[in-house]
């Protein structure tokens, strides 16, 4: 057995009795000493951004439960129960806001694929008015291999309570369960992307622990007789000169010699690995790398185009989603749907907005008070900014230029000039003969 194997332990057997992990309390000997579940891999800080961007981006977005009309008309319920509940004014019987019952929901969805909320509904009639969170670690569904039916198992501490579908709104999240009933727990896809997370996080953890010092061996000229000699001589220069003598200046007897064994973080590329772990952490959301401060591939002249790709691409499915959901568990009249208002987030810059507000004026299907709402002003006084313009060389399609032209020249009726023409012609027609 070499000195390396005597002092160390063999590195290709893994039950070394000389390695003390094995006589640590609560020591692991594994490929990973972090386990992949909920409150280690929001620990990591690109999954803990990735959550807080998606979930904060979904409940600040303005929110109201619309009525379909005729002719593709729609009208705005801003005093509908769903709407208080989701929207800007929270129903004053539920302990959270709108915005965190839904930032909340939506970082359950991303993170287990799964977010529920107990609908309780008033005691006459079908309308809702308080939903209440529940942990999606503690909620269970259950199906009737006979019927088919299913139900939710909601724990709360020791109880154990039964609710039916129609009163529970059920975020899911693809890809679905074989049951088709949840969203399978990114927890569970993504475990590979969080493992090699964690064990860049323990490896960093490990290498600042012990003050950034590489380790090193002792060799002798002499070879070691016994495997406790060996311990020996590790602990006793574990002992003076390491953990807080880490650094002294140490005497080596018999002959040692001490050999650093160095490590190179640039050798090994660990910036570029921790890069790479980070951004696969970012493909698990579709979430824009600048979002959560990955700024290599950012510019000024694309950083603009990144941030309408993160609301078409990114937050796109997310509003659908709430949105379908919605339509499903909490509104019970075919004509009424749900809908976010992502305007505000597409806006662009101030000049790209004023000249497309430009353009929309110009050709006539946006009026002065269309673009003060967009920008959240209030209406001109008196009505003065409801006239749609026309351009004046707009036509309809295939019409005859010459018949144009002449129906322009030729007077029309109740014009200053026609008026003027028949009084005169009037007036002739009355005159006496012979004048």
């Amino acid at each position: 057995m070499s000195l390396w194997n005597r002092i160390f332990g063999s590195a290709g057997n893994g039950r070394n009795p000389a390695d003390e992990r094995w006589w640590t309390p609560g020591a692991t000997i594994g490929r990973q000493t972090t386990a992949v579940t909920a409150d280690t891999v929001i620990q990591i800080p690109e999954v803990y951004d990735c959550l807080t961007v998606l979930s904060q981006s979904i409940a600040q977005l303005p929110f109201f439960v619309y009525e379909a009309g005729k002719d593709d008309g729609r009208r705005r319920l801003g005093d509908h129960p769903v709407t208080r509940l989701l929207g800007e004014q929270a129903n004053i019987t539920q302990e959270a806001t709108a915005y965190e019952l839904r930032a909340q929901m939506t970082w359950d969805a991303a993170l287990f694929r799964n977010a529920y909320a107990e609908i309780r509904r008033a005691p006459r009639g079908p309308l809702v008015f308080e939903l209440v969170r529940h942990d999606p670690l503690g909620v269970d569904v259950r199906i009737n291999p006979r019927s088919g039916e299913y139900l939710y198992v909601v724990r709360d501490g020791a109880n154990t309570r039964r609710v039916l579908p129609e009163e529970m709104l059920h975020l899911r999240v693809t890809p679905l369960m074989a049951n088709n009933l949840c969203g399978r727990s990114m927890l569970e896809t993504g475990y590979r992307v969080f493992s090699r997370a964690l064990v860049m996080e323990d490896y960093t953890y490990r290498i600042f622990e012990n003050d950034a010092t590489p380790g090193g061996i002792i060799e002798y000229a002499a070879k070691v007789k016994t495997l406790e000699d060996a311990e020996f001589l590790r602990e006793k220069w574990q002992r003076l000169f390491g953990g807080r003598n880490r650094n002294k200046v140490g005497v080596i007897d018999d002959g040692g010699k001490f050999v650093p064994t160095p490590l190179d973080n640039k050798a090994a590329q660990f910036i570029e690995t921790y890069k790479e772990v980070a951004l696969s952490i970012c493909r698990l959301w579709r979430m824009q790398p600048h979002k959560i401060g990955l700024l290599d591939k950012a510019a000024f002249s694309n950083i603009e185009q990144q941030a309408l790709e993160f609301v078409t691409d990114t937050l796109m499915p997310w509003i659908v989603m709430w949105e379908q959901a919605i339509k499903r568990d909490l509104l019970s009249q075919p004509n009424l749907y749900a809908h976010h208002n992502v305007a505000g987030l597409l806006r662009g810059d101030l000049k790209s907005r004023y000249e497309s507000y430009a353009q929309a004026r110009n050709w006539g299907w946006l009026s002065v008070d269309d673009i003060r709402r967009l920008e959240n002003m209030n209406p001109l006084p008196n009505g003065l900014g409801t006239t749609y313009l026309e351009p004046l060389n707009m036509v309809p399609a295939g019409t005859d230029r010459r018949q144009l032209q002449q129906r322009q020249t030729q007077p029309q009726p109740g014009s200053a000039l026609t008026i003027a023409l028949e009084n005169y012609l009037g007036r002739r027609l009355l005159a006496a003969p012979g004048e």
